[in-house]
C-alpha cells in the first residue's frame, strides 16, 4: 500500500503544454534538455480533457515528458525507472520495444500505478492514456512489456479515443521540472586580533592574516605567523583596491573589511592575478 502523507506534491496546472524536461542540475554540471532528470518529490499533472489528475512519483527519471489533452507521452533514459500513478482511471500505453520491463497495477484502494523500467543500453518511450473506469484492487499486469487491465465488468467498455494535441512551449514561457539544491556560503571568519599587525608581527594572529591571504588571493603561504615584506606589500595592494589607505598596516579598518568580505564563496577574485 502506498501511503503519501510525508510527501508535498508539486502541482503542474497543465492542459495544451508540452514539458521539456530539463536535467537535474549538480553542482558544477550545465543543464541541457537531453539529460537525464530526477524527481526529488511527488509532481501532479492536471489533465483537461478527461479533467484528471495523474502524479509522477519522487525518484522517477526520465529525459522528456509532453503532456496532451488526455495523454502523457514520457521518454524514459536506458535503465531508468518511471513511475505514474492514478485514483480515478486505468492506465493503457504503447509504443513498449526492446526487454524494458512495465508494471500496470491496481493497488488497493483503487490507485493504478504504471512502473516503466527501460532496458538496458537504449531508452524507452511510452504514450499514457486513460481508460474509460477506475481500477478495481486484485487486477493488474506483470513485468515483461505487458499492461494490466481493470477488473472484468459486467458489461466490457471500450475506451473511447483520446484527442492528443501537443503544443510546443515557445522560450517565453519555459516549464522547467528539475528542482537545483542551493548553494550555501562559507561562514568562515578569522581571529585577527586587536592589535595592529604589521612588518616584523609574528604569532597566531599573523597565521590567521595569512590564511586569509591564502583563501582570497590564492597566495600559497607558508602558515608560519610571521609577516615579512613580500607579504606587506601583497596587503597594501589590496588595501588600495578596497578604499584603504595602503600603508601595510593591519589595523581595524582592514579587518573589519577582511572579515567583511568571509561570507562569500571561496572563488578567487577576477583580481588575484596582480598578487602572485
Amino acid at each position: 500500500m502506498l501511503l503519501f502523507q510525508n510527501k508535498i506534491p508539486r502541482k503542474l496546472k497543465i492542459s495544451l503544454l508540452s514539458l521539456s524536461v530539463l536535467s537535474l542540475v549538480i553542482i558544477g554540471a550545465s543543464s541541457v534538455s537531453a539529460e537525464n532528470t530526477t524527481y526529488n518529490v511527488d509532481t501532479i499533472v492536471d489533465l483537461s480533457s478527461p479533467d484528471i489528475n495523474l502524479t509522477i512519483l519522487s525518484g522517477s527519471v526520465a529525459t522528456s515528458v509532453v503532456v496532451g489533452t488526455g495523454s502523457v507521452v514520457v521518454t524514459v533514459p536506458a535503465s531508468g525507472v518511471f513511475t505514474i500513478t492514478s485514483s480515478d482511471r486505468y492506465f493503457d500505453f504503447s509504443g513498449e520495444t526492446g526487454f524494458g520491463i512495465i508494471n500496470n497495477t491496481c493497488i488497493n484502494p483503487s490507485l493504478q500505478t504504471l512502473r516503466i523500467t527501460a532496458p538496458v543500453g537504449s531508452s524507452q518511450t511510452i504514450t499514457i492514456t486513460l481508460g474509460a473506469s477506475a481500477c478495481s484492487p486484485g487486477s493488474g499486469g506483470g513485468g515483461g512489456s505487458s499492461s494490466s487491465t481493470p477488473s472484468t465488468p459486467a458489461i466490457p467498455v471500450t475506451p473511447a479515443p483520446t484527442e492528443v494535441v501537443p503544443v510546443i512551449v515557445t522560450p517565453v514561457t519555459p516549464v522547467v521540472v528539475p528542482i537545483v539544491a542551493p548553494t550555501t556560503p562559507s561562514q568562515t571568519q578569522y581571529a585577527l586580533g586587536t592589535k595592529v599587525l604589521k612588518l616584523g608581527s609574528k604569532g597566531d594572529a599573523v597565521k590567521e592574516l595569512q590564511r586569509f591571504l591564502n583563501d582570497k588571493l590564492k597566495l600559497g603561504l607558508v602558515i608560519d605567523g610571521r609577516l615579512g615584506a613580500k607579504t606587506i606589500a601583497v596587503i597594501k595592494k589590496w588595501q588600495k583596491s578596497q578604499g584603504l589607505d595602503p600603508d601595510g598596516l593591519i589595523g581595524p579598518d582592514t579587518k573589519a573589511i577582511m572579515n567583511a568580505d568571509t561570507t562569500t564563496t571561496s572563488t578567487p577574485s577576477t583580481s588575484t592575478g596582480s598578487y602572485n
